[in-house]
């Protein structure tokens, strides 16, 4: 697989859209040929623990997650959009409170757009997943619906003029570390149904 990468001081939030807006270029580190290219980050581990179950989305893409994992049902938000630990993961009705430390989307709009730089980002790697081009972004936040220094790892998967987004946020009392384990490990087996 071939990987590049862009290193910001400053860049992206992706699933949540809870960071600040954009402002200026993203910065780039460049090889000495002028091309930015370094390996993409690990996706598995045992930190990620083993698949155990999966789950298909209206949305168009099928994911795993481990056995001591669970989604949401449908109701408030389409079911297999959230995910986390324990047995049950409930979508609350009418609160921007998240329970969940993994959540997928799909939203309609290419890669480009679907995957700004934010000020508060501090890493970000083009890569592809399954052939498709790929942005994992990691940030600590500053200001937004997160406190300041809230941990968000995002990934954005180009769907053909659709795109998915997919994040690890920090939670209170939450695992950070597993939880971007697990992400990764979803993402890096994500199959999907859009061609």
């Amino acid at each position: 697989m071939r990987a590049r990468t862009l290193a910001a001081a400053a860049p992206l939030l992706a699933l949540t859209a809870c960071a600040s807006p954009a402002v200026g270029p993203v910065p780039q580190a460049a090889a000495g040929d002028g091309t930015v290219a370094v390996v993409a980050p690990a996706a598995t581990g045992p930190a990620a623990a083993a698949a155990g179950d999966s789950c298909t989305a209206d949305a168009g893409y099928t994911v795993s997650f481990p056995a001591d994992w669970a989604t949401n049902a449908a109701g408030v938000l389409p079911a297999c959009s959230w995910f986390g630990p324990g047995e049950e993961i409930v979508v609350p009705e009418a609160s921007d409170v998240r329970t969940a430390p993994v959540t997928l989307r799909v939203v309609d709009g290419p890669l480009a757009e679907a995957a700004p730089a934010y000020p508060d980002e501090v890493a970000r790697t083009a890569t592809e997943v399954g052939g498709r081009p790929a942005v994992r972004t990691e940030q600590v936040t500053t200001v937004g619906l997160y406190p300041a220094g809230t941990r968000i790892t995002t990934w954005a998967v180009d769907l053909g003029g659709r795109t998915l987004l997919a994040d690890a946020v920090e939670l209170p009392g939450g695992d950070h570390a597993r939880a971007v384990a697990v992400l990764d490990a979803m993402v890096e087996d994500l199959g999907t149904t859009t061609a």
